[in-house]
């Protein structure tokens, strides 16, 4: 069995670049346990291309798309709202800008405890 599926299970193909800038992104398909790098390359010929590289989390991690970090899943952004924090790879490369604002902050915290006081309540 190859330890790609041993650790994510049946992988989605589904994720792609287009559109996207650089950054890091939480792929959702795949419950968050890959993520993957949009890398813009301008090759010597003037056109640009969008590179895509992908990555496994470890094992019993997902992709946290606040902090950009594999991370326990009860401290990262539930999965299926990682796309709601997307914005932040427009930060990168940007002088004088914070990466995470106060409410970048407020929001995650705010997200994170409501998502833990519902998995607490469920069980």
């Amino acid at each position: 069995m190859d330890a790609d599926k041993l650790l994510a299970g049946p992988i989605k193909e589904t994720f792609s670049c287009e559109g996207l800038r650089f950054g890091y992104y939480a792929d959702v398909d795949n419950e968050c346990k890959i993520f993957h790098i949009c890398y813009p390359r301008q090759l010597a010929d003037g056109s640009a291309i969008m590179e895509h590289y992908s990555f496994i989390c470890g094992n019993q991690t997902v992709f946290n798309q606040f902090s950009q970090t594999c991370s326990h899943p009860d401290e990262a952004v539930p999965c299926e709202q990682s796309r709601d924090f997307y914005y932040l790879n427009e930060r990168y490369g940007v002088e004088d800008e914070n990466f995470h604002r106060d409410e970048d902050v407020n929001a995650y915290n705010s997200i994170v405890s409501e998502y833990g006081t519902r998995k607490r309540g469920s069980k």
